[in-house]
């Protein structure tokens, strides 16, 4: 290694620690916990962890099948960096932390309605995580052992990892997008299907449900809202709208793009003002990088 090297490498190796202390000062004078160092690896598509909590609805949650003592709860969709093992998923896997330093346990946890194939990573959470005014929700954290699901690869366990959560009034946006194989998207789901003839198939997840303003289901209206960027034979970057939109009707927080191109996929976004989630707020322009399924490992 080369001194010019050894600096740049010595620099980022500073910046990152910084960077770790500075989360974790965040946190001080909140009264929240600060989640044991030794049980958080870095972020690394072989390491597990939260993309995203969403603070989606306060005390309004209706009653339902998903958790029937669950009316008038907060909902908050939480979303997993791999598929998971639905065994190993329990309400007392996840701890809430308000502001205040209050803890809370979920009163329910559940993988629906995102339960097609591919989509086992957002868990639903419902129970009382604090007041959006006055005590917001600020940290969710994995106390359990929650599994990956050991067909999809190597087991990992998201034990200790956290997150911070998305206020209320924040609007949704893309947390993942990932290259979906054809063994997966052609397997018929609850979900409207991709064309037979797609070359190629992008999932994108939200942070939460989404829906029209209005609670309608996307169309093919909104199927050109989508940009997504392709880097062609020569190397250039240019931007293409899907040949369709699918993944549509289940009422969760994924759809499909299907493209008829092979050229790899550079990133996905979406403008502002379009979509609303649960609690009404519309989302702000969004944009995320796409990768290859980390499922797939």
């Amino acid at each position: 290694m080369t001194n010019s090297t050894s600096v740049h490498f010595n620099l980022a190796l500073a910046l990152a620690v910084l960077a770790s202390a500075l989360a974790n000062a965040q946190l001080l004078g909140t009264g929240i916990p600060v989640a044991n160092p030794d049980r958080v690896k870095a972020k690394t598509d072989q390491t597990p962890r939260l993309l995203s909590a969403f603070f989606g609805l306060d005390n309004g949650i209706r009653g339902n099948r998903i958790c029937p003592d669950g009316a008038g709860q907060d909902g908050m969709p939480v979303v997993l960096s791999h598929i998971i093992d639905p065994r190993t998923l329990q309400p007392e896997d996840f701890r809430v932390f308000a502001r205040s330093g209050a803890e809370s346990t979920p009163l329910c946890v559940s993988l629906l309605p995102a339960n097609d194939p591919g989509e086992h990573r957002t868990v639903l959470l419902i129970g009382e995580f604090g007041d959006a005014d006055k005590d917001p929700p600020m940290i969710v954290r994995v106390v359990g052992d929650i599994l990956s699901d050991a067909k999809t690869g190597t087991t990992l366990n998201f034990s200790g990892v956290e997150t911070h959560v998305i206020p209320l009034e924040s609007g949704p946006t893309l947390v993942l997008a990932e290259v979906v194989s054809i063994d997966e998207w052609s397997i018929p789901g609850r979900g409207s299907p991709c064309p037979k003839d797609s070359l190629q198939v992008i999932r994108v997840t939200w942070a939460g449900g989404v829906r029209l303003p209005g609670g309608g289901e996307l169309g093919d209206d909104e199927r050109p809202l989508y940009r997504v960027t392709v880097e062609r034979p020569n190397g250039s970057h240019e931007e293409i709208a899907p040949a369709a939109l699918a993944e549509l009707g289940d009422r969760d927080n994924n759809h499909f793009l299907c493209l008829d191109t092979t050229d790899p996929i550079v990133s996905v976004s979406f403008p502002a003002g379009h979509l609303v989630d649960p609690n009404q707020d519309l989302n702000p322009y969004t944009r995320i990088a796409v990768t290859n399924s980390p499922n797939a490992e």
